[in-house]
């Protein structure tokens, strides 16, 4: 028998039948006729500029912004792109004669050159930057606005969001700046209470985003049973959320990709620190000396370190102890070769630990240690080649893991731990005629152990381990200002510890057509992803941490088929406006299965279905002044599973809407300049209510018993219906999430400003949640014994200030 099972599920697309399915033929039908009258135009005698952009000590630069201008004082913006991690740029079909170079990015004095383009050749530049002294707000908004249309002209059907490390600290927020906190304010991402930094995209569930920093997973990125992010806005250069249409490199979950880069720094030596009400942080960045830099044969090395560490356990110890804290450590090294070579280290440690063996007995009898955290090392390496090829290949392991354990009770214990080891390859090429290609291949080696015992009793004791690899080809075609479309097979497979494997082909295609002079565009999507791994938490509790495991003989594996299509448009004075629909189907999704024989390995978990469709609407303004996002979305997602409470050997399904359908979702946020230089920043969120499951009545369980004449009467067991006594009660529930609580809405506000020093910049800032204070629900609490039965409920949020500083030395 072959090791491998080969997957298909027509099923699959069921649920975006029959109109969804005839506008993506229809689309594709209208490429085969446009695409050939498309190629046959590209012959017509155009050029093209293409170059690197570098510092000056000879490093490449990512994400500069890179303009063909028309000659003269309009200034006519020809073609935009932006310059890749290899510092590469290329500027096609343009008409020969003069052209206007513009090479811009805030933080370097913008460079320009004219240069002539002839036929069919290419014109090769060789641009290196200089660092300005003072970073201009004109440059910064053009910088920003080219950027947006950079990418609105290069990616083709993928739904991308970036988030800078400024605009995240400009946000409100708890405590201080949260990178993954500052995603809530995108289309499509749900984040169920305000207690959870953990979100839900497009209907996906928490544990299908992909969560990555500098390229590598991290499990559970959060603190303190998930209020807030693991990552520190110092360290941040930029966040960037997928949350559909993603082509056919990325893999590993099937709803959303959100991607963490760390800033490695000037290579100047410079202090960033700061101090919130949560915690103190401290980040050091600098170069390595010239000698070594000689000896190993690198051009431009720079690295960054930073710590945090919560404090208040430390203030507080000659008073009482607070037996919690929270610590981060993390670094970045970049190094570029003398031959173009670039090697990247990255790292990171952070731990939670809550230690009630500190307190004293009398206080707090429960002696208990629980730690819980992540760990990732990782090595990546990238080589640039003329014509804009490259290769990158990369290296690394990823760890996350808790463990629970009583001072007073040696036989039990709570652990679970996951590791994931990752290697993949992939190489760019540009083939001409508006063509490049991407490859690659990857394996990932999971292995995990969850453990619970006490009182000799092993409750759950699983292992597994298992081999995810994967394969991809990708070509993407544009013909500028016309169309740009992208093509590609990933190939997923699951090799597990024992049993047979699993390969899933995962096709994606996408296209996008510009219309209204390139100003705006109409694309389409639609592909198939796969994942191999779950969590376990159940998601309806508004703190926890998750739960690893694999897929293996009783856990099956994720397939999601995802359809989106949507418009985009440039509005002129800085205004963008786009809008998306999307179908997505899940199969393999699993759930805690709580009325599971215990005797049965195979009943621990339930397989089910998942289904979610939705319109997300985004309104960027970038400018001076008033400037903001707004975000609408709509969603309806609902999950299938088998009812495990029916009592029934068959188990009908029962489907239901999960804890993050959040049918409509407004995030209006908004940044404007106040007197005497401060910088404010508002959100207003405002929400339908969450689905939860509401408890119809209460009722005492009955048990028989022979009256006199040998009659069986019944009454209630262990002695209800004796005087002062109650026995058992159970609760009969109405249908699973069928009511929702009340709509949710809160304002924040903030305020920050910089002030210039000899030594450095000191930037005070201020935070308001729920200015208010709006009682949101959390949930609700029922007293079902009394007459009348009683409601009550705990609310999130209340109104809560924070303070904090940032500070620089130079």
């Amino acid at each position: 028998m072959s090791p491998f099972t080969l997957v298909f599920r027509p099923s699959a697309f069921r649920a975006l039948r029959p109109c969804a399915l005839v506008l993506l033929l229809g689309t594709v039908a209208a490429l085969g006729v446009a695409l050939p009258s498309s190629l046959a135009a590209q012959a017509d005698g155009t050029g093209w500029v293409e170059g690197r952009v570098r510092d000056a000590e000879g490093r490449p630069l990512r994400g500069i912004t890179v303009m063909a201008l028309a000659p003269g004082e309009e200034e006519e913006v020809l073609r935009i792109t932006q310059s890749d991690e290899t510092g590469y740029f290329r500027l096609v079909r343009l008409s020969p004669g003069d052209v206007e170079i513009r090479v811009l990015r805030i933080g370097y004095r913008t460079w320009e050159e004219r240069v002539i383009v002839r036929p069919d050749e290419a014109t090769r530049l060789e641009v290196v930057l200089e660092t300005a002294a003072v970073a201009l707000e004109g440059i910064a908004v053009e910088g920003e606005r080219s950027r947006a249309r950079a990418r609105f002209e290069g990616e083709a059907g993928i739904t991308v969001r970036e988030i800078s490390r400024e605009e995240i600290r400009r946000l409100p927020g708890l405590a201080e700046a949260d990178p993954v906190r500052a995603i809530e304010v995108l289309p499509g991402v749900i984040s169920p209470t305000d207690f959870s930094a953990s979100f839900n995209v497009r209907g996906g569930s928490a544990d299908q985003n992909l969560i990555l920093l500098d390229g590598f997973p991290l499990f559970n990125p959060f603190h303190l049973g998930g209020i807030f992010s693991v990552f520190s806005a110092d360290m941040v250069d930029r966040v960037e959320l997928q949350s559909g249409g993603f082509p056919a490199e990325f893999g590993g979950r099937v709803s959303s990709v959100l991607r963490v880069e760390t800033d490695p720094g000037s290579g100047q030596f410079q202090v960033d620190g700061g101090i919130s009400l949560l915690a103190a942080r401290l980040a050091l960045a600098g170069s390595l000396p010239e000698g070594f830099k000689s000896a190993t044969g690198l051009s431009s090395a720079r690295w960054r370190v930073s710590g945090r560490r919560s404090y208040v356990d430390q203030l507080a110890r000659p008073f009482f102890e607070i037996p919690y804290h929270i610590a981060d450590l993390q670094g970045v090294f970049e190094g570029w070769t003398e031959g173009g070579s670039r090697w990247t280290l990255s790292a990171y440690r952070g731990e939670d630990v809550l230690d009630l063996g500190r307190l004293e007995v009398e206080d707090f009898p429960l002696r208990a240690y629980w730690e819980w955290g992540n760990s990732m090392a990782g090595a990546r390496w990238l080589r640039a080649f003329p014509g804009g090829g490259s290769l990158e290949a990369a290296a690394g392991l990823t760890r996350f893991g808790t463990e629970l354990r009583f001072e007073d009770f040696d036989d039990s214990l709570f652990r679970s731990q996951v590791d994931q080891w990752t290697l993949r390859a992939s190489g760019r090429m540009h083939a001409g005629r508006g063509w490049t290609f991407r490859g690659g291949v990857a394996a990932d080696h999971y292995n995990w152990d969850n453990l619970a015992e006490t009182g000799g009793t092993r409750f759950s004791d699983e292992q597994d381990r298992g081999w995810n690899p994967a394969a991809f080809l990708q070509g993407e075609w544009a013909l500028p200002g016309r169309w740009l479309v992208e093509g590609g097979l990933r190939l997923e497979g699951w090799v597990p510890r024992e049993g047979e494997g699993v390969q899933v082909p995962a096709p994606r295609f996408a296209a996008k057509r510009f219309f209204a002079d390139g100003e705006a565009a109409v694309r389409v999507s639609a592909g198939r992803y796969a994942q191999f791994v779950h969590s376990v938490r159940d998601e309806e509790l508004p703190l926890g941490l998750d739960v690893w495991v694999t897929t293996g003989a009783y856990i099956p594996h994720v397939v999601s088929d995802q359809l989106q299509v949507g418009v985009e448009r440039f509005l002129g004075e800085g205004w963008t406006v786009a809008l998306d629909g999307y179908l997505r189907e899940f199969e393999g999704v699993i759930t805690n299965n709580l009325a599971s024989d215990p005797n049965d390995p195979s009943d621990l978990y339930l397989p089910g279905q998942g289904r979610s469709r939705g319109v997300d609407l985004f309104v960027e303004r970038e400018g001076d002044g008033v400037a903001g996002t707004l975000a609408v979305s709509w969603l309806q997602a609902t999950r299938t599973f088998p009812d495990f409470v029916s009592g029934r050997v068959d188990r009908p399904p029962v489907r239901y809407p999960p804890i993050f359908d959040r049918r409509m979702d407004v995030d209006l946020n908004l940044r404007f300049p106040l007197p005497r230089g401060w910088e404010g920043g508002a959100r207003w969120h405002v929400g339908t209510g969450l689905p939860h499951t509401r408890p119809l009545a209460g009722f005492a369980f009955l048990g028989p018993r022979q009256t006199q004449g040998g009659r069986v009467g019944w009454q209630g067991i262990e002695g209800a219906g004796d005087e002062g006594e109650e026995g058992p009660q159970a609760v009969l529930l109405g249908p699973r999430n069928g009511a929702r609580y009340p709509a949710y809405h809160r304002l924040d506000l903030s305020a920050r400003r910089t002030f210039q020093r000899p030594w450095g910049r000191i930037t005070p800032y201020v935070s308001v949640l729920n200015v208010y204070n709006q009682g949101n629900v959390l949930f609700y609490f029922y007293e079902l014994d009394k007459t009348p039965a009683i409601r009550s409920g705990l609310s999130m949020f209340p109104f809560l200030p924070t303070v904090g500083v940032d500070v620089r030395f130079r």
